[in-house]
């Protein structure tokens, strides 16, 4: 009796390191919006091979995801939400799936200057486009201050 619970135990804990080997938990801030881009990237990203459970916290923007790192990357689910027209980290998305998102799946634009006054901005009435850099990175602004190149 005292085997056959060890060969019990034992199997257990085999099949409990196989079940989870490889099994991975990522956090990634996305640009989503609302209802429709939780549906939309949630379907988008479950349907890749070796990911197991998706799931976006609207009020947060951070999708969470548990997948396999032995048929999956972090780069293919990055790119998956890339391809669906959004923010993925700090990775742009693709110029054409974003163009297509509703209205309401876009984030309302920011300008990519600082504001008016502040080192290194352009302000609202500097002639028709200026440089400014925002985390040292050069930026085109219009006359508006909206952003011409990103959209988040």
């Amino acid at each position: 009796m005292k085997n056959l619970k060890m060969i019990v135990l034992s199997l257990a804990l085999i099949f409990a390191t196989t079940a989870f080997a490889g099994v991975e938990k990522i956090v990634i801030k996305t640009s989503a919006q609302c209802d429709m881009c939780k549906e939309r990237l949630e379907k988008s990203v479950s349907k890749l091979e070796g990911v197991k459970k998706v799931l976006l916290n609207v009020d947060t923007k951070e999708l969470s995801v548990k997948f396999d790192n032995e048929v999956v990357s972090k780069d293919e689910i990055v790119k998956a939400i890339n391809g669906t027209g959004y923010w993925a980290d700090n990775s742009m998305p693709d110029r054409e799936a974003y163009a297509k998102l509703d209205d309401c799946c876009k984030p309302k634009a920011k300008s990519c200057c600082a504001s008016k006054g502040s080192a290194g901005g352009c302000s609202k009435d500097a002639a028709n486009s200026k440089e400014c850099s925002k985390d040292g990175a050069k930026k085109d602004c219009s006359k508006d201050g909206a952003k011409k190149e990103c959209a988040h």
